[in-house]
Protein backbone atom coordinates (compact mmCIF):
# COMPACT_ATOMS: atom_id res chain seq x y z
CA UNK A 1 0.00 0.00 0.00
CA UNK A 2 1.59 3.27 -1.10
CA UNK A 3 1.03 6.14 1.31
CA UNK A 4 0.30 9.52 -0.21
CA UNK A 5 1.56 12.32 2.01
CA UNK A 6 0.15 15.82 1.50
CA UNK A 7 2.73 18.12 3.06
CA UNK A 8 0.39 21.12 2.86
CA UNK A 9 -1.94 19.27 5.24
CA UNK A 10 0.88 18.33 7.59
CA UNK A 11 0.88 20.97 10.31
CA UNK A 12 4.44 20.22 11.45
CA UNK A 13 5.77 20.56 7.90
CA UNK A 14 3.94 23.86 7.34
CA UNK A 15 5.30 25.31 10.59
CA UNK A 16 8.91 24.31 9.86
CA UNK A 17 8.55 25.63 6.30
CA UNK A 18 7.37 29.00 7.66
CA UNK A 19 10.28 29.12 10.14
CA UNK A 20 12.71 28.45 7.30
CA UNK A 21 11.05 31.14 5.17
CA UNK A 22 11.24 33.57 8.09
CA UNK A 23 14.95 32.81 8.45
CA UNK A 24 15.53 33.30 4.72
CA UNK A 25 13.75 36.66 4.77
CA UNK A 26 15.80 37.72 7.81
CA UNK A 27 19.10 36.79 6.17
CA UNK A 28 18.14 38.66 2.99
CA UNK A 29 16.98 41.62 5.11
CA UNK A 30 13.59 41.49 3.38
CA UNK A 31 11.61 43.19 6.15
CA UNK A 32 8.28 43.17 4.29
CA UNK A 33 8.38 39.42 3.68
CA UNK A 34 9.58 38.83 7.23
CA UNK A 35 6.56 40.71 8.59
CA UNK A 36 4.21 38.68 6.36
CA UNK A 37 5.64 35.38 7.58
CA UNK A 38 5.54 36.51 11.22
CA UNK A 39 1.88 37.49 10.90
CA UNK A 40 0.99 34.08 9.50
CA UNK A 41 2.89 32.26 12.26
CA UNK A 42 1.31 34.37 14.98
CA UNK A 43 -2.17 33.99 13.48
CA UNK A 44 -2.16 30.22 13.10
CA UNK A 45 0.39 28.96 15.63
CA UNK A 46 0.05 31.21 18.66
CA UNK A 47 -0.72 29.64 22.04
CA UNK A 48 -4.26 28.27 22.28
CA UNK A 49 -4.85 27.85 18.53
CA UNK A 50 -5.92 24.45 17.22
CA UNK A 51 -2.91 24.12 14.92
CA UNK A 52 -0.60 24.88 17.85
CA UNK A 53 -2.22 22.03 19.80
CA UNK A 54 -1.65 19.71 16.85
CA UNK A 55 1.93 20.95 16.46
CA UNK A 56 2.62 20.25 20.15
CA UNK A 57 1.66 16.60 19.58
CA UNK A 58 4.28 16.36 16.82
CA UNK A 59 6.82 18.02 19.13
CA UNK A 60 6.24 15.40 21.82
CA UNK A 61 8.46 13.14 19.68
CA UNK A 62 11.54 15.33 20.12
CA UNK A 63 14.45 14.37 22.38
CA UNK A 64 13.35 10.81 23.21
CA UNK A 65 16.64 8.99 22.60
CA UNK A 66 17.54 8.91 26.30
CA UNK A 67 14.20 7.36 27.28
CA UNK A 68 13.42 3.69 27.72
CA UNK A 69 11.72 1.99 24.76
CA UNK A 70 8.63 1.28 26.91
CA UNK A 71 8.27 4.98 27.69
CA UNK A 72 8.61 5.88 24.00
CA UNK A 73 5.85 3.39 23.13
CA UNK A 74 3.59 4.94 25.79
CA UNK A 75 4.27 8.44 24.38
CA UNK A 76 3.27 7.22 20.93
CA UNK A 77 0.08 5.66 22.31
CA UNK A 78 -0.88 8.82 24.20
CA UNK A 79 -0.01 11.03 21.21
CA UNK A 80 -2.24 8.95 18.94
CA UNK A 81 -5.08 9.26 21.42
CA UNK A 82 -4.71 13.04 21.76
CA UNK A 83 -4.47 13.36 17.97
CA UNK A 84 -7.63 11.27 17.58
CA UNK A 85 -9.56 13.69 19.83
CA UNK A 86 -8.68 16.73 17.72
CA UNK A 87 -11.42 18.24 15.57
CA UNK A 88 -10.15 17.07 12.15
CA UNK A 89 -12.83 18.89 10.15
CA UNK A 90 -12.02 22.18 11.84
CA UNK A 91 -8.29 21.60 11.37
CA UNK A 92 -8.86 20.95 7.66
CA UNK A 93 -10.78 24.20 7.30
CA UNK A 94 -8.10 26.19 9.15
CA UNK A 95 -5.38 24.57 7.04
CA UNK A 96 -7.27 25.57 3.91
CA UNK A 97 -7.25 29.22 5.01
CA UNK A 98 -3.57 28.94 5.93
CA UNK A 99 -2.65 27.45 2.54
CA UNK A 100 -4.57 30.19 0.73
CA UNK A 101 -2.84 32.87 2.80
CA UNK A 102 0.61 31.39 2.16
CA UNK A 103 -0.05 31.16 -1.58
CA UNK A 104 -1.28 34.75 -1.70
CA UNK A 105 1.29 36.46 0.53
CA UNK A 106 4.39 34.30 0.10
CA UNK A 107 3.90 32.53 -3.24
CA UNK A 108 3.41 28.87 -4.13
CA UNK A 109 7.15 28.23 -4.50
CA UNK A 110 7.60 28.16 -0.72
CA UNK A 111 6.04 24.69 -0.69
CA UNK A 112 9.12 23.41 -2.51
CA UNK A 113 11.33 24.18 0.50
CA UNK A 114 13.65 21.35 1.49
CA UNK A 115 13.41 20.24 5.11
CA UNK A 116 15.96 17.81 6.51
CA UNK A 117 13.31 16.44 8.90
CA UNK A 118 10.73 15.88 6.13
CA UNK A 119 10.92 12.07 6.22
CA UNK A 120 10.46 11.97 9.99
CA UNK A 121 7.56 14.45 9.85
CA UNK A 122 5.84 12.39 7.14
CA UNK A 123 6.30 9.20 9.19
CA UNK A 124 4.85 10.86 12.28
CA UNK A 125 1.86 11.93 10.23
CA UNK A 126 1.26 8.32 9.15
CA UNK A 127 1.45 7.04 12.71
CA UNK A 128 -0.81 9.74 14.15
CA UNK A 129 -3.41 9.71 11.37
CA UNK A 130 -3.85 5.90 11.59
CA UNK A 131 -5.17 5.67 8.02
CA UNK A 132 -3.07 2.66 6.95
CA UNK A 133 -3.83 -1.05 6.94
CA UNK A 134 -3.05 -2.81 10.26
CA UNK A 135 0.07 -4.54 8.93
CA UNK A 136 1.51 -1.40 7.35
CA UNK A 137 0.58 0.72 10.39
CA UNK A 138 2.47 -1.62 12.75
CA UNK A 139 5.51 -1.69 10.46
CA UNK A 140 5.64 2.10 10.23
CA UNK A 141 5.22 2.49 13.99
CA UNK A 142 8.01 0.01 14.72
CA UNK A 143 10.28 1.85 12.31
CA UNK A 144 9.46 5.11 14.09
CA UNK A 145 10.23 3.58 17.49
CA UNK A 146 13.62 2.38 16.28
CA UNK A 147 14.53 5.83 14.96
CA UNK A 148 13.32 7.61 18.11
CA UNK A 149 15.29 5.28 20.38
CA UNK A 150 18.51 5.65 18.39
CA UNK A 151 21.11 7.18 20.76
CA UNK A 152 22.16 10.78 20.21
CA UNK A 153 25.21 11.85 22.25
CA UNK A 154 25.43 14.98 24.35
CA UNK A 155 21.75 15.75 24.15
CA UNK A 156 20.66 17.41 27.39
CA UNK A 157 17.49 19.50 27.34
CA UNK A 158 17.37 22.65 29.42
CA UNK A 159 15.52 22.30 32.73
CA UNK A 160 12.27 24.14 33.41
CA UNK A 161 13.15 27.32 35.29
CA UNK A 162 11.30 30.47 36.24
CA UNK A 163 12.08 33.98 35.02
CA UNK A 164 13.85 35.06 38.23
CA UNK A 165 16.17 32.05 38.17
CA UNK A 166 16.85 32.72 34.49
CA UNK A 167 17.70 36.39 35.15
CA UNK A 168 20.07 35.42 37.96
CA UNK A 169 21.73 32.82 35.77
CA UNK A 170 22.24 35.24 32.86
CA UNK A 171 23.64 37.93 35.20
CA UNK A 172 26.09 35.41 36.66
CA UNK A 173 26.93 34.12 33.19
CA UNK A 174 27.68 37.60 31.85
CA UNK A 175 29.83 38.46 34.87
CA UNK A 176 31.83 35.23 34.76
CA UNK A 177 32.39 34.96 31.02
CA UNK A 178 32.25 38.54 29.72
CA UNK A 179 36.05 38.69 29.48
CA UNK A 180 36.52 35.17 28.09
CA UNK A 181 34.02 35.09 25.23
CA UNK A 182 33.72 37.32 22.18
CA UNK A 183 30.47 39.11 21.35
CA UNK A 184 29.34 36.47 18.84
CA UNK A 185 29.79 33.69 21.40
CA UNK A 186 27.96 35.58 24.13
CA UNK A 187 25.07 36.40 21.78
CA UNK A 188 24.74 32.76 20.74
CA UNK A 189 24.78 31.46 24.31
CA UNK A 190 22.28 34.07 25.50
CA UNK A 191 19.89 33.16 22.69
CA UNK A 192 20.32 29.44 23.42
CA UNK A 193 19.62 29.99 27.11
CA UNK A 194 16.49 32.02 26.29
CA UNK A 195 15.28 29.71 23.50
CA UNK A 196 12.67 28.13 25.79
CA UNK A 197 10.86 31.48 25.77
CA UNK A 198 9.70 31.45 22.12
CA UNK A 199 10.13 27.80 21.10
CA UNK A 200 13.60 28.61 19.79
CA UNK A 201 12.42 30.85 16.95
CA UNK A 202 14.86 33.69 17.69
CA UNK A 203 17.70 31.19 18.15
CA UNK A 204 16.98 29.51 14.80
CA UNK A 205 17.00 32.85 12.99
CA UNK A 206 20.28 33.88 14.62
CA UNK A 207 21.90 30.52 13.90
CA UNK A 208 21.12 30.72 10.18
CA UNK A 209 22.70 34.17 10.03
CA UNK A 210 25.70 33.22 12.17
CA UNK A 211 26.45 30.01 10.26
CA UNK A 212 26.44 31.93 6.98
CA UNK A 213 28.77 34.55 8.50
CA UNK A 214 31.17 31.86 9.67
CA UNK A 215 31.19 30.28 6.22
CA UNK A 216 32.24 33.57 4.65
CA UNK A 217 35.05 34.10 7.17
CA UNK A 218 36.36 30.54 6.87
CA UNK A 219 36.27 30.63 3.08
CA UNK A 220 38.74 33.53 3.06
CA UNK A 221 41.34 31.30 4.69
CA UNK A 222 40.81 28.11 2.67
CA UNK A 223 42.67 29.41 -0.37
CA UNK A 224 46.10 27.83 -0.69
CA UNK A 225 47.72 24.44 -0.13
CA UNK A 226 49.48 25.06 3.19
CA UNK A 227 48.55 22.82 6.17
CA UNK A 228 46.61 25.58 7.95
CA UNK A 229 44.42 26.28 4.91
CA UNK A 230 43.70 22.57 4.54
CA UNK A 231 42.62 22.29 8.17
CA UNK A 232 40.37 25.33 7.87
CA UNK A 233 38.89 23.86 4.68
CA UNK A 234 37.85 20.78 6.67
CA UNK A 235 36.11 22.99 9.23
CA UNK A 236 34.37 24.90 6.42
CA UNK A 237 33.23 21.61 4.91
CA UNK A 238 31.86 20.43 8.25
CA UNK A 239 29.83 23.59 8.81
CA UNK A 240 28.06 23.20 5.44
CA UNK A 241 25.46 20.81 6.87
CA UNK A 242 24.87 22.70 10.13
CA UNK A 243 21.60 24.18 8.80
CA UNK A 244 20.03 20.71 8.78
CA UNK A 245 21.33 19.61 12.19
CA UNK A 246 19.30 19.39 15.37
CA UNK A 247 19.96 22.34 17.68
CA UNK A 248 21.42 20.80 20.84
CA UNK A 249 24.31 21.32 23.23
CA UNK A 250 26.73 19.51 20.92
CA UNK A 251 25.95 21.76 17.97
CA UNK A 252 26.11 24.93 20.09
CA UNK A 253 29.47 23.81 21.51
CA UNK A 254 30.88 23.20 18.02
CA UNK A 255 29.72 26.58 16.75
CA UNK A 256 31.26 28.35 19.77
CA UNK A 257 34.60 26.70 18.97
CA UNK A 258 34.36 27.78 15.34
CA UNK A 259 33.47 31.32 16.48
CA UNK A 260 36.66 31.29 18.54
CA UNK A 261 38.63 30.06 15.52
CA UNK A 262 37.29 32.78 13.21
CA UNK A 263 38.01 35.38 15.88
CA UNK A 264 41.63 34.23 16.01
CA UNK A 265 41.84 34.26 12.22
Amino acid sequence: MKYSHNKKRNTAFVYEMLIKELTRATIKKDSQRKIKVMKIIEKYFSKGTLLKKELDIYRSFEDLADLDRTVVEKIITESKEQYRRLDKKRIFNIQTLLIQEVNKDLGKLVWDSFLSQYKKIATLNQVLAQNNSPKYAVMVEQKLIESLCAPISDKKPLPNINNLAMKQFIDKFNTEYSNNLNEHQKTLLNKYIMSYHDDGMDLKIYLYEEIDRLKVVLHEYTIGSNPTSQKIAKVAEKIENYHSKRIDTKLISEIIKIQALTSEL
